[in-house]
């Protein structure tokens, strides 16, 4: 079934922003193309309309330019290396991955500030629109469950952060001080609790609104929220009514998980929507505040292998790309020492795999050299494929990816529901669900028990789940983070090679700290709100 791509629309929320508080005066006549906010919210298609408002944010941050969350959890984990064409490309992605970043990296600043952005939105939703149908109340719905998506990242990501649950309606109301830890978990149980019931099932949906979130996630959400907070039985409880519902399922084939043909599928829990048939080229794409050409997804083509000489997809249907990324060879050799080489090779290709399908990785013209920050690996996962870009010309091309990026999918409800039983004392429970995720990959079944399943879930999360962003977060709730991440970017692969071996160079000041656990707050935050404080170390 094709599903019908979203170009979520906010013109018509323009209004929204024209808040009250202004003194009479030219403001009284309403700007033309705008919509007073008393004059809206009016009818389903207002609802309807004012959330996807919110899904419009949820889209920006995840191709947003160069400031991607996907991109800021991937750096942050022991996964990729930030590449690009030389050191010094993109420096806030290099202090990113290696741990030296401060309060002022644009990066995170521009991803606080979009979760905000975001939450005002569902926020506007939630207040303005009466529950006096079914669309409406499953707007609310939606926006309440988005507001928990992005307070989850909040609080898991930067800590204590405001709470906002309701538009400001004058200057000073934004000026609000963290909130207790314990008071966000709240507030998240709360939002996904009230908005479960009025969500449809993903088989109620129709094919157009695939794209929007469904029971299903909702629970799943709340499962995760909870499994963070180590309400483990609880947790476990979530998670079960997702397995039971018979909404999802294990696709057969491992490779195609994130792939253009499963968007929607039967494994996708919540995903975000990309098109390909907006034919951005150099001439009409814009970078920047100015502009914001989101409905292509153009960080697959930054983060394809590098072309300029380097990279050559022979047959295996990769184009170059501009060289940020890189799998680290430690991933490659966690997936062989597991034996796991289904997802292994449907993670990544060594440079041996890569010359058996008639590509390449060296540049002759460069020494024989590996891209920069390259160990001679590139990433499937989230490839830069050509069958899921426009092909018509090579610049439209690398500005137009459709790749979907999954937010939650079933492989990884079952092993957070696994984690959550052995967590709970209920083993018994939880091997046939880590063992379902095994059995699709040809891995035998597991019989530990106790604190070595929790083991093997950490690590079968790790091979499963690589470059889906979660990696991070989830070192940082196991207390793993400082043992695991203590050399990140310590030596940095230069892809040049003496007497048969690569260089790499050292990084001072690299290495997970103790004040890493949590992401500064921005210095921008701290500066135009002085209830704010600043997490310690930075």
């Amino acid at each position: 079934m094709q599903i019908k791509k979203y170009k979520f629309k906010v013109a018509l929320l323009s209004a929204i922003f024209f808040l009250s508080g202004c003194s009479q005066s030219f403001l009284d006549t309403t700007p033309e193309g705008s919509i007073p906010v008393d004059s809206f919210y009016k009818t389903d298609a207002d609802a309807k309309g004012a959330v996807l408002g919110v899904y419009d944010i949820l889209q920006s941050m995840y191709a947003y330019d160069w400031d991607s969350m996907w991109m800021l959890k991937t750096l942050l984990s022991d996964e990729i290396y930030t590449g690009g064409g030389h050191r010094g490309d993109q420096p806030p992605y290099e202090e990113i991955n290696e741990f030296r970043y401060s309060s002022s990296n644009p990066v995170i600043t521009w991803l606080f500030q979009m979760s905000y952005w975001g939450i005002y939105r569902a926020n506007l939703v939630i207040a303005n629109i009466k529950p006096e149908s079914d669309a409406k109340k499953q707007a609310i719905a939606e926006a309440k469950s988005l507001r928990a998506m992005l307070y989850f990242d909040l609080v898991t990501l930067w800590g204590q952060v405001p709470l906002v649950t309701e538009p400001a309606s004058s200057p000073d109301q934004y000026n609000q001080p963290r909130a207790k830890v314990a008071d966000i978990w709240a507030q998240i149980e709360k939002d996904l609790n009230e908005a479960i019931p009025d969500l449809p099932l993903k088989s109620q949906q129709s094919a157009a609104d695939k794209v929007r979130v469904s029971k299903g996630m909702a629970q799943a959400m709340l499962g995760k929220s909870l499994l963070y907070e180590k309400k483990y039985a609880d947790a476990a409880a979530e998670f079960q009514k997702v397995i039971d519902s018979g909404e999802y399922g294990l696709i057969s084939d491992y490779s195609q998980v994130l792939r253009k043909g499963q968007e929607f599928g039967k494994e996708s829990l919540f995903e975000i929507s990309y098109s390909a048939e907006k034919n951005y080229d150099w001439g009409n794409f814009q970078w920047g505040n100015n502009g914001r050409n989101t409905e292509s997804n153009i960080h697959w083509q930054l983060c394809g292998p590098r072309g300029d000489g380097w990279f050559d997809g022979g047959n295996t249907g990769l184009v170059a790309g501009w060289g940020f990324a890189y799998p680290q060879k430690s991933l490659w050799n966690a997936y062989t020492a597991a034996n796991d080489t289904v997802r292994r090779n449907a993670a990544m290709m060594s440079e041996d795999q890569l010359i058996a399908h008639g590509g390449k990785l060296r540049n002759a013209d460069q020494g024989n050299s590996y891209p920069w920050e390259c160990e001679g690996y590139v990433r499937l996962k989230y490839g830069s494929w050509a069958d899921e870009s426009n092909t018509s010309a090579t610049s439209v091309k690398e500005l137009n990816y459709a790749t979907n990026v999954r937010l939650m999918r079933y492989a990884d409800v079952l092993l957070m529901a696994a984690e959550a039983y052995n967590r709970s004392g209920q083993d018994g429970k939880a091997l046939p669900l880590i063992n379902q995720v095994r059995a699709r990959v040809n891995l035998p079944a597991l019989t530990s028990s106790g604190d070595q399943l929790f083991a093997d879930i950490k690590n079968e999360r790790r091979l499963e789940l690589s470059f889906e962003g979660v990696r991070f977060q989830d070192l940082v709730r196991w207390g793993d983070a400082k043992s695991v991440l203590a050399d990140q970017g310590k030596m940095i692969p230069e892809g040049t090679f003496t007497n048969g071996q690569e260089d790499y160079m050292s990084i001072s000041g690299a290495g997970f700290k103790d004040k890493n656990v949590l992401l500064p707050i921005p210095e921008q935050e701290i500066s135009v709100n002085p209830q704010s404080s600043q997490n310690d170390g930075y």
